[in-house]
């Protein structure tokens, strides 16, 4: 019997709209960790994701939520058993102010080695403005490296495959990395960096300084991500895959975020969504 799906909730319209979830009281948005497959486990909130890799040389951080919120990041890593010391390496999605906030706090913390794309890179420093901090604390970094797509990131025997996946934002990266599923098998893991169509309407477009061919190549980018056979699919945002209401289903034998139908809707989502936006904006 073939099960139906609800359609996926459709993210923010408003690109500053993400400065209101759990800025001001990031207790709100507060959320225990948990496993989304062997040694890979969800440490953001229920709002933001950021994920953390275990390996046999340490831990990976993908994504750091926002500055007000690290404390959250760090205690749930806690909570796990790990210490946040031992973060060896840090890897952003991209530029925006809810995913790199607490960049500053926990790169000084750790001494993490800090990866991004040089494409967000450049243009967060050319256009400061669109990381969309709107006056909360935002620490300055510095990256150690930038990612290459013919190069995984390595940690231990964890490997870490980065596409470059331009829309949201120019250097906007998804990632893809094995782990063991709920049979015992390896399940590739993959997460989209920024699936936000809202930085790309015309009057968006008009405030970054980018070209309207930005859609052409997120729409290139997804047509391309959609061939990835992912068996988990993650959120950048947990509502954008319903993650959260899984939480409760997690038992022995039993990964509720198995689902290799999810990506392909997800990615089938927002194929549709910048077609149509191009078409109204034609």
């Amino acid at each position: 019997m073939t099960r139906s799906r609800a359609p996926l909730p459709p993210l923010p319209t408003d690109p500053f709209e993400c400065l209101c979830q759990g800025c001001e009281r990031p207790w709100e948005v507060a959320t225990d960790p948990f496993e989304v497959a062997r040694d890979t486990y969800y440490v953001g909130n229920n709002w933001v994701g950021a994920y953390l890799l275990a390996s046999d040389d340490g831990l990976a951080l993908i994504d750091t939520t926002m500055q007000p919120q690290v404390y959250l990041v760090l205690e749930n890593i806690r909570k796990l058993g790990f210490d946040p010391l031992d973060i060896r390496k840090i890897l952003i999605s991209h530029m925006h102010y809810d995913h790199t906030g607490g960049v500053r706090a926990l790169v000084e913390h750790t001494g993490a080695e800090l990866l991004m794309s040089r494409e967000d890179w450049d243009f967060m420093n050319r256009n400061p403005d669109q990381i969309f901090t709107e006056g909360y604390p935002f620490g300055s970094f510095t990256p150690d490296g930038f990612f290459d797509d013919d190069r995984p990131v390595q940690l231990g025997r964890r490997s870490i495959r980065t596409v470059l996946s331009p829309g949201h934002t120019p250097g906007t990266t998804s990632f893809f990395f094995e782990a063991e599923g709920a049979d015992g098998r390896p399940a590739l893991c993959g997460m989209h960096g920024g699936v936000g169509l809202n930085t790309m309407t015309d009057e968006a477009l008009a405030v970054s300084g980018q070209p309207r061919s930005i859609r052409d190549d997120f729409l290139r980018s997804l047509l391309s991500l959609r061939e990835i056979p992912v068996d988990i699919t993650l959120g950048s945002h947990p509502k954008q895959v319903g993650m959260m209401e899984k939480v409760g289903l997690i038992s022995p034998g039993h990964n509720p975020f198995q689902d290799p139908a999810l990506w392909h809707q997800l990615i089938d989502g927002r194929i549709a969504q910048v077609r149509a936006l191009m078409e109204d904006a034609a």
